[in-house]
């Protein structure tokens, strides 16, 4: 487990990057500073929690057959999901909802199966201890975002977004890895899936899901880098490239609910170089202990703002 960090403690640079953490850099050096070099966290929001919720219960949706993959079973397993995220350490007495059975099961989320003090757990129950603050047990705050989730739930079936009766992913929550020059990159793919075309050639996607709103046209393409790094880690450690990236929308339409990206060598070039820029951009930050910051509309969501020198 990591040590916490002393007041005006500051971490060494990390050896790995995640796709988000770079995401970070990009949106604002300052920004990695804080939550990379000074290890401050930034609390859940609604949609955070939203967001980690529906990707929970579409997870295990699949773990169902292919006809029982209905918008019953997904919505039965948003409480007990809800549940699982706000208490991952509960004992085998303690449950007696059968979806929250299965989902621990499933899961290995049951406190008789946690290691104790591992960093693990001690994730789990800090991001729990969150959670129940951001909305308590019994609260309105907490009936809301289960609510919000069953809509999405709704939308999503309804809509006819995809048939997820009609295939079964080749791997969920699948961990990627890949060594850049002197930087390991890692990150976690939601969806990986394969389709046999008919002229018998194996197409892979990488899918991701986003609970809040489409992207407008000028911002979708900032919206799949995290994603084309998935892409090249995936093809630099296991040689498979992607054919499409597919960022999946459960508030939308059968016409908006999907946005598509086509990975071919000359994308994958690039983000290669990309990363590496910012990872050589990084260093020097590092090395000259200046991290600049970079004011954007995205400032005003920033839960750094009483610290940071823009706002001073």
């Amino acid at each position: 487990m990591e040590a916490s960090l002393q007041p005006g403690e500051r971490r060494a640079l990390p050896t790995r990057l995640s796709p988000s953490r770079a995401s970070d850099f990009k949106r604002c050096p300052k920004l990695f500073e804080y939550k990379t070099i000074l290890g401050l966290s930034t609390p859940n929001t609604v949609a955070t929690a939203r967001g980690t919720l529906f990707h929970l219960v579409f997870e295990h949706l699949f773990d169902f057959p292919r006809a029982e993959r209905t918008r019953e079973n997904a919505r039965s397993l948003v409480s007990p999901g809800w549940e699982l995220l706000t208490h991952p350490d509960k004992a085998d007495d303690e449950v007696s909802d059968p979806m929250e059975r299965r989902l621990r099961d499933t899961s290995g989320l049951w406190i008789e199966l946690l290691e104790a003090d591992t960093w693990d757990l001690s994730s789990k129950l800090e991001r729990a201890a969150d959670y129940r603050l951001l909305a308590p047990s019994g609260s309105q705050e907490e009936a809301n975002i289960i609510s919000q989730v069953e809509q999405l739930v709704d939308n999503y079936f309804e809509k006819d977004i995809e048939h997820v009766q009609d295939f079964d992913p080749h791997g969920r929550e699948v961990h990627v890895q890949a060594q850049l020059g002197d930087l390991t990159v890692h990150g976690y793919i939601d969806r990986l899936d394969v389709h046999q075309t008919q002229s018998g050639e194996e197409h892979w996607f990488i899918s991701d899901y986003k609970t809040g709103k489409p992207p407008q046209a000028q911002y979708a393409s900032e919206s799949f880098f995290g994603m084309r790094v998935y892409a090249l880690l995936l093809e630099e450690e296991r040689g498979i490239r992607p054919h499409k990236l597919r960022l999946v929308y459960p508030s939308a339409d059968r016409v908006t609910g999907i946005v598509t990206e086509v990975v071919d060598e000359a994308l994958q070039i690039r983000t290669k170089s990309q990363v590496l820029q910012i990872w050589e951009e990084i260093k020097t930050c590092d090395t000259q202990e200046h991290w600049p910051t970079k004011k954007a509309k995205l400032c005003n969501w920033c839960h750094f703002q009483e610290q940071c020198p823009a706002f001073a």
